[in-house]
């Protein structure tokens, strides 16, 4: 029954605007997408659908939300939009594992309505941003600074003006509390709470092997330059207008994405799941 979890910090989009995201490679995206366009229509809502995650934002503009369907680079991909109208997200899962999304493919057309309606909470989730050529760009996940030759690149690490260390390896990442069970946990990094107001260092395959993970507090300002061409990455993407041998700054950014969640809601309830936790490996039978 509707409402029946309770609103906290709830939005409402009854009767609003609301863009769907369906990633057209991940079968069953389009017509998931087009059987929640008519539950979201018959709630009064407007909607729009966009085929290409990777459209230009400018096709995200005048949507109150954003329903996207597909894997945690889906939602990514429309990161830079939630930013720049600052619409919520609510995320429906069709990838391998899923981290972002609490959602599948099996959400029912009365539960998505209930989210409709209100019977939601809202998740904030801290971001980086990186200031490169006068352009702001801002990460969910992380920033990950490499060699654009694929070689061992010396990378130099300030933090509030401080000299932290100069890590040599195949480059750094620079990961939020959303982004540590990304490319920082396969880095050996470790797992920050989603409310954590801080951010990872993590060395990927370090030359020295006491090189290990620093946490940040959400004040502090990075400033990185590396010893030759490398490039910045910024959830998974390539950004232009860097050559690794100017100075750039990496911090904490004022701005939030905010994702819509069911009551119920259990970050450790995901880790547990998506990472096999709980298992007692005395009671695993050998195949």
């Amino acid at each position: 029954m509707r409402g029946e979890r309770g609103n906290i910090n709830s939005v409402k989009l009854s009767n609003k605007k609301i863009l769907f995201v369906a990633n057209a490679e991940k079968a069953g995206a389009g017509e998931l997408a087009e059987r929640l366009m008519a539950a979201a229509a018959k709630e009064g809502a407007q909607t729009r659908l966009i085929a290409d995650p990777r459209a230009d934002c400018s096709a995200f503009a005048g949507a109150d939300a954003f329903c996207v369907i597909g894997g945690d680079g889906t939602i990514l991909s429309c990161v830079p939009a939630a930013v720049k109208f600052g619409a919520p997200i609510f995320a429906v899962n069709l990838g391998k594992l899923g981290f972002m999304a609490t959602f599948t493919d099996s959400i029912s057309d009365e539960s998505f309505a209930d989210i409709l309606g209100g019977d939601c909470a809202v998740d904030s989730r801290l971001l980086l941003e990186a200031e490169i050529g006068g352009e702001t760009f801002y990460a969910l996940n992380e920033f990950a600074v490499k060699s654009r030759e694929q070689t061992v690149v010396n990378v130099s690490v300030k933090a509030n003006g401080e000299f932290v260390a100069l890590f040599t390896g195949d480059g750094v990442i620079f990961s939020t509390p959303t982004g540590s069970t990304a490319y920082n946990m396969s880095a050996g990094g470790p797992l920050l709470h989603p409310k954590a107001k801080a951010f990872a260092l993590t060395s990927i395959c370090p030359h020295t092997l006491s090189n290990r993970s620093i946490i940040f507090d959400d004040s502090t300002v990075i400033e990185v330059i590396c010893d030759r061409p490398s490039s910045i990455i910024r959830d998974g993407v390539p950004l232009p207008l860097w050559d690794g041998l100017t100075p750039i700054k990496i911090k904490s950014s004022q701005k939030r994405v905010n994702f819509l969640r069911a009551g119920g809601y259990s970050h450790f309830s995901i880790l547990r799941t998506k990472l096999g936790w709980g298992e007692n490996p005395r009671e695993t039978k050998n195949a």
